[in-house]
């Protein structure tokens, strides 16, 4: 049976790294009718509304004053409100510490990232910092129901409650009754700085990390600092109806169009959504592909080697 899927090649190296994942679907056996976009637009969001499921790599976009980012503009139009980006050591991938397996959950509707900002008087700006009850139940319940799913034992709440004790304290409080819930989970709480002061002395002793928008998106990327770079840097984007694969990372122009960008973030991406449409078989065998290419030795040129888009492909298509 065909499967329709929305595909946002983006911009830069996003074209060479989705056709690698395309070619790898192919070899896997896996049939998809890949409707592509280049823009975030009205037939984009209809065509991910029509199929549920977007595949996307990184977009450009201007910093234009009253203009949200295409991936904000994206998680708007759609309803995202959840955002996954499970970070743990890959094989042959150098790291800071061989001890990262974090899952970092991240409120995306709301926050700081609302695009609420206005000029009060000449020089003087004000950003608005939007923390609804619903909002913060609905992500607290995801990333307690995602633990479980990943069988992980605790979830730290990240939060600055101590000064913003009204957003962060409604986020920290509905949290931690929702935690209530879940008695096989353990539940902590964690002040932003002091997480991230513990996390360079030592990420294993973290599990699921639970945020908001702002603090989650850099708490996820430091965590995939730590684990070795954009290699493990995928996210996963929930709707109520819509699931949006990416790679929020590859700009990288020096790169584009030379052969020698990693398309290893997007094929993790692609196992993912294998997953999520039902192609279980078919993730595994790729995901073991790609685990034993990366224990290879094989380097890409953010590792320091020389191997792009072709060897790697070659190299996963080779252990299928």
């Amino acid at each position: 049976m065909t499967r329709p899927i929305t595909l946002v090649p983006g911009d830069w190296i996003g074209p060479e790294i989705c056709q690698v994942v395309q070619e790898l679907f192919v070899a896997v056996d896996v049939d998809v009718a890949w409707d592509e976009h280049h823009r975030i637009d009205d037939a984009m969001m209809a065509s991910a509304r029509r199929t549920g499921v977007v595949l996307k790599a990184r977009m450009a976009g201007e910093r234009t004053v009253g203009e949200l980012p295409p991936s904000v503009r994206l998680r708007k139009g759609l309803g995202l409100w959840g955002q996954v980006r499970y970070v743990r050591n890959l094989p042959g991938v150098p790291a800071r510490f061989d001890s990262v397996d974090i899952g970092v959950v991240r409120e995306i509707s709301e926050d700081i990232y609302t695009g609420l900002e206005h000029e009060t008087a000449p020089g003087v700006f004000e950003q608005v910092k939007l923390t609804t009850a619903e909002a913060c139940e609905r992500i607290a319940r995801f990333a307690f129901l995602e633990a479980r799913r990943w069988d992980r034992k605790r979830v730290h709440i990240v939060h600055k409650s101590n000064i913003m004790k009204m957003s962060d304290g409604l986020f920290l409080r509905t949290a931690q009754a929702v935690a209530a819930e879940y008695p096989d989970i353990a539940c902590e709480e964690v002040i932003v700085d002091a997480l991230c002061m513990r996390l360079v002395k030592d990420p294993s002793q973290f599990d699921v990390l639970l945020c908001g928008n702002l603090f989650g998106d850099i708490v996820a990327d430091l965590v995939t600092g730590l684990a070795g770079g954009i290699a493990t840097a995928g996210a996963t984007n929930y709707g109520d109806d819509v699931v949006v694969f990416e790679n929020p990372h590859g700009k990288a122009p020096e790169l584009t169009g030379t052969g020698r960008a990693n398309p290893v973030p997007m094929i993790i991406q692609g196992i993912n959504l294998l997953h999520h449409i039902g192609e279980g078989d078919a993730a595994r065998r790729l995901a073991q592909a790609t685990m034993d290419t990366l224990g290879s030795g094989l380097k890409t040129a953010d590792q320091g080697g020389d191997a792009g888009c072709v060897a790697v492909r070659d190299a996963v298509l080779g252990r299928l």
